[in-house]
């Protein structure tokens, strides 16, 4: 999935990412061959069976039509208001973040660390990510698109559900200060015990979404598709990473990063 922050951080942190683990998407897509099923899934419902049975491998139906975007929480960022109605035509996504492995047989110059082949691929720009999609045929998945494969139609604030659960991600360094680890519905200021480091993508199939994705919140930041406000300078990232807090795996949590640097 990939790369690091979400819009529970406050908004002066968050243009600048850290540390920038800026790993290959949680790679999204429509093979330009299925350009067109939105709107026949959202028309019949057999298409709609049809369609599942020829989900590709490793990948999830989401289908067409409304779900909950945004959120009115009280300490939501500004650019995650308001909680909001959108639809969006249906789509497949990858279960998985594209692996290391799966990255150097695209690009064999990524060098992958004796253990790490089945880690994210990390530390790769949004030109490259980009790039990686159009070659296994995909493409990148567009913010909504994004949300909604992370937490379905009814609005959830984590891909499992409303109430926070640390056990549900890949865990994070505990800092000089902070509280042992507890499960509880807001955990702003908590953090697990276990060490800052990326986990096997797929390691915790208890934070999967409603179609089945995993590592949506958490593990690493994941490239989507688009500007942040339609400014060329800046590149969007989704699903928080190892080492940040809850806020940024909140479905709807966002990270802005400069462009140049992508």
């Amino acid at each position: 999935m990939g790369t690091d922050i979400k819009i529970a951080i406050p908004a002066t942190i968050r243009h600048a990412i850290w540390p920038i683990l800026l790993s290959l998407c949680f790679l999204a897509a429509l093979a330009l061959a299925w350009g067109r099923i939105g709107l026949e899934l959202n028309r019949d419902r057999a298409h709609i069976a049809q369609f599942r049975r020829n989900t590709p491998s490793g990948m999830a139906l989401v289908p067409g039509g409304e779900f909950i975007a945004g959120s009115n929480d009280a300490d939501a960022d500004d650019d995650a208001r308001p909680r909001r109605t959108e639809s969006i035509p249906a789509f497949y996504i990858d279960l998985h973040e594209v692996t290391n492995r799966e990255f150097q047989k695209f690009d064999p110059s990524h060098r992958i660390p004796p253990g790490d082949e089945d880690l994210p691929a990390n530390s790769v720009t949004y030109d490259s990510a980009a790039a990686y999609a159009r070659w296994a045929g995909k493409r990148l998945p567009t913010e909504a698109e994004w949300e909604k494969a992370a937490r379905g139609t009814d609005g959830r604030r984590y891909p499992w559900g409303d109430n926070w659960d640390p056990r549900r991600i890949a865990p994070r360094r505990r800092r000089p200060g902070d509280r042992p680890m507890t499960a509880t519905s807001t955990g702003t200021k908590l953090c697990s015990i276990g060490p800052s480091r990326l986990q096997r993508a797929g390691s915790r199939p208890g934070g999967a979404s409603p179609y089945g994705c995993l590592d949506m919140a958490g593990n690493a930041w994941e490239w989507v598709q688009g500007f942040y406000n339609g400014d060329p300078r800046q590149r969007i990232l989704r699903g928080g990473a190892v080492g940040y807090g809850e806020r940024a795996c909140r479905t709807y949590s966002r990270a802005i990063e400069g462009a140049a640097d992508t």
